[in-house]
Parts: structure tokens; C-alpha cells; sequence
């Protein structure tokens, strides 16, 4: 599943500012612009009104329609709060305005990009913005490793998924052909690995590689992402690590993953 170019998050430390005050403030504003995409990756991952070639539906694609038992507007207050972190994670609080510029660029660079195998994702399907009130988002970080969770309604299942990450579309590519990433060129890598056990319907857990080329410079970066779909609602958990070379914590994320679905499972039964 290809990640947008700005859902590579990188947050380098400030060593041009020798003023404490002001390298707090340069830190600061860059964790939570790096927070900013990783909620927007995070969204891009399950919303969208898109269709594979054959006309199935692919993950992202939101509707209220699809389990009427689920209300869409009581997604956000679904999530999970600081408390369920793991030990040394602190909640970034990221305005949704924010959320919503990096994820409406995102989607506008994405739509017309080329995708192969062409039947794995249609991305000029995608809508051409994000409703962030029906949809739950939250953004934990330590140092360089990013956690996210986000809730939602979608109108298909855990195997649409795990359709669109084995077999053919388990190794796919995209390039970018609009926008301020016009150019890039990435390849994706997706696995599938043990799930935690956890209350859900039905769970899929991915280990994502990808490299992305943009203006002569090479980018590899790795995720781990899980979906689980719990009474109508899909909770997503993404785990990254802005550290070049670095790994996202798999530990803490099969704990979220595991509190994540659970706290929707109880919370709507």
C-alpha cells in the first residue's frame, strides 16, 4: 500500500539555534508538524472512496452506510488516551486544521499518481478531502518513534485489506506525477505478520518497507500498521520511526494495537 510522500515523518533535532529558548520552540514546532503527518498518513491509510480496477472495494474508503449500527460522528471520542501509551510516549497534540492542510495536499499529489500493479489501488478515486469529524486520531511519540491510532466507518472488510497487501499487491509502485512531489518514485513491500490477540471481528497486521526516490535522493523507510474491524467500526494503529535505518517499536505497538481495538470493542458493545 503506497505511502504518501509527506507520511515519510522526519524529526531532526535542532543544532543551528545555540538560544535555549529558541531551540525549544524550533523543536517543538517541528514534532508537531512531524505529528501532523503522521496523522495524515495515518488517515490516507483508511480513508477514501476508492475501487480496484475490477471495481472491488479497496481500504479508505469511508461511508456511514456500511454498518448502520455504527455512528461515524462518535468515532473520535473512540480513541485511546495518554494513560494507554506505553511507558515514555506522551500524547502530541496536533491542531486539525493542520492535520487537514497536510492531508488535502497529500491527496490532491496522490490522486493522479501511477500505481503498479494498476488493479491494487485506484487513487484517482480518492475524495479530495478528509472529514476529520467523523473520524478519531491520536499521536503518541518517543524521540524518533511514532505511534497513531485512528477510528473510522468504512464500507468493507479486514479482507479487502489483506487483499490489497498479499499477492500481487504485496510489492507495488507508484510515481508521482502532480504536485510539489511530482517525480518521486516509490516502492512498497508489505508482509503480513502475527496479530496480536485482541476482541476484534477480525484483525490484519502489516510490516510495510518502502523506498521512495525524489530528486536524486533515496529514502527507505519502514512501518508497521494494523486494521481490525469491531462492530462496524475500523481501528487503525501505525508505528513508524523518523530515524533513518530505525525500526518501529513492535512491542509498543502490539500493546496500542491490543488497548486500541479492545476499548472500541467495550465501548460499543
Amino acid at each position: 500500500m503506497p505511502r504518501p510522500d509527506s507520511a515519510s515523518v522526519r524529526i531532526v533535532p535542532s543544532t543551528q539555534y545555540h538560544q535555549i529558548g529558541m531551540k525549544t520552540d524550533v523543536m517543538t514546532m517541528k514534532r508537531i508538524a512531524g505529528a501532523a503527518a503522521a496523522a495524515s498518513a495515518a488517515l490516507l491509510l483508511v480513508t477514501g472512496c476508492s475501487s480496484t480496477e475490477d471495481g472491488a472495494p479497496v481500504p479508505g474508503a469511508a461511508s456511514s452506510a456500511a454498518a448502520p449500527s455504527a455512528d461515524a460522528g462518535k468515532a473520535p471520542t473512540l480513541v485511546i488516551g495518554k494513560a494507554e501509551f506505553p511507558a515514555g510516549y506522551q500524547v502530541t497534540p496536533v491542531p486539525r486544521d493542520q492535520i487537514q492542510k497536510v492531508a488535502d495536499s497529500v491527496l490532491s499529489s496522490t490522486k493522479s499518481a501511477k500505481v503498479t500493479p494498476a488493479n491494487c489501488m485506484q487513487l484517482s478515486a480518492f475524495p479530495d478531502k478528509i472529514d476529520l469529524a467523523k473520524t478519531g486520531f491520536v499521536i503518541a511519540m518517543k524521540g524518533t518513534s511514532v505511534l497513531a491510532e485512528t477510528v473510522s466507518v468504512v464500507d468493507h472488510s479486514v479482507e479487502d485489506f489483506r487483499k490489497a497487501v498479499t499477492g500481487d499487491c504485496g510489492k507495488i509502485k507508484v510515481e508521482i506525477t502532480e504536485g510539489q512531489a511530482a517525480g518521486a518514485k516509490g516502492t512498497a513491500v508489505s508482509k503480513v505478520i502475527p496479530a496480536p490477540k485482541t476482541k476484534a471481528d477480525d484483525a490484519i497486521v502489516v510490516q510495510q518497507s518502502s523506498t521512495i526516490d525524489f530528486k536524486g535522493t533515496t529514502t527507505k523507510t519502514s512501518m508497521i500498521v494494523g486494521y481490525a474491524m469491531v462492530n462496524g467500526y475500523l481501528v487503525s494503529v501505525q508505528a513508524s520511526d523518523a530515524s533513518p535505518q530505525s525500526t518501529p517499536d513492535l512491542a509498543a505497538f502490539n500493546k496500542v494495537f491490543t488497548k486500541a481495538v479492545d476499548r472500541v470493542a467495550t465501548e460499543t458493545a
